[in-house]
């Protein structure tokens, strides 16, 4: 298994490669032979991940054989900031697959990078907006005009934060944009007054600095908000309908596992996560997909329009793709 490091850049960078699409030598051309056989067109993809413990299933279908039954081999692309980061590699062929956040994804979309949604991973669980025990603030309102750390400008994680803090009167926050594995620190040395943190940083930072959340980063106007999931290339999609089949049908085998043994999450964090295995354990929780249902993103795309992240909905039927 290969692992590559992809640079965090923005959506808008990526609009400025969208025309690398007619020349991306990612998806390349379906075999024929592949066609014939009922097999994946493209036997070997590589998958953009991110750190998170929302990515679980994704090595439990490498660790466990489930990709290689459904006639995949996975290469990893890793980065350590937002969804965003891995769009501009996609568009550029590099990578096949990627994990993103919906807003992300939906920006990029707005901006005519032709990107579809394949599968949900994860909807919304301990995802919040924590403080140091001794910071004094204790209720949203006492975040005006704080500093609040999140994993890229104009992602989920400000969307929600917004919008959030807006139903209780808050519009002066300050957001700065830091890699979730370094908001720990950023809090403990008085970088940043808060963090959006997800799992297993909830956890870590939970126990070593008595963090406490403020406010859910999915409540009010945010509340059953589509989270994160898994996308590719439309002309990817068009042209290798079995290889997205089978990452799809191998993320359903892995996350139904997921869901149902505890341990098997357990062993993949140990696997690409640094943290201790006594800590493990001790996760919250992780509310995944167990089938896709992008109802919900009609929700989060008039939500976006609101808060000025796109000017006109994006069209969902082209956005989500017709899979199986």
């Amino acid at each position: 298994m290969k692992t590559m490091t992809i640079q965090k850049n923005s959506v808008a960078a990526a609009a400025t490669v969208s025309a690398l699409l007619l020349s991306a030598c990612g998806s390349g051309s379906p075999d024929a032979q592949a066609g014939e056989n009922g097999e994946p067109e493209k036997a070997t993809i590589v998958v953009g991940t991110q750190p998170f413990a929302e990515l679980a299933p994704l090595h439990i279908a490498i660790e466990q054989g489930i990709f290689e039954e459904n006639g995949l081999t996975v290469e990893l692309a890793d980065a350590t900031g937002g969804g965003a980061g891995l769009i501009p590699g996609m568009v550029a062929g590099d990578i096949d697959v990627v994990y993103s956040n919906y807003v992300s994804l939906l920006q990029g979309a707005s901006k005519g990078l032709p990107l579809q949604a394949v599968r949900e991973n994860d909807r919304p669980g301990v995802q919040a907006l924590y403080v140091m025990p001794d910071s004094g603030i204790s209720e949203p309102e006492d975040l005006a005009g704080k500093t609040v750390a999140i994993n890229g400008l104009g992602n989920i994680m400000e969307l929600t934060s917004r919008a959030v803090l807006e139903s209780h009167g808050v519009t002066d926050v300050d957001f700065v944009e830091i890699p979730p594995p370094n908001m720990e620190a950023a809090l403990a040395g008085g970088q940043v007054d808060a963090a959006w943190l997800v799992e297993p940083f909830v956890t870590t930072a939970t126990e070593n600095l008595g963090v406490t959340p403020v406010v859910s980063a999915f409540e009010g106007p945010t509340e059953d908000l589509p989270v994160a999931g898994w996308a590719v290339r439309e002309d990817f999609a068009e042209e290798n309908p079995r290889t997205v089949e089978a990452f799809v049908e191998s993320m359903d085998e892995a996350i139904g596992i997921a869901e149902e043994d505890p341990e098997a999450v357990e062993e993949a964090l140990l696997s690409y996560t640094q943290i201790p295995e006594d800590v493990v354990g001790r996760l919250s929780p992780i509310s995944f997909a167990a089938t896709s249902d992008f109802s919900h993103l009609d929700k989060l795309n008039q939500l976006m329009v609101e808060q000025g992240l796109i000017e006109e909905p994006v069209d969902l039927d082209s956005f989500i793709a017709d899979v199986g």
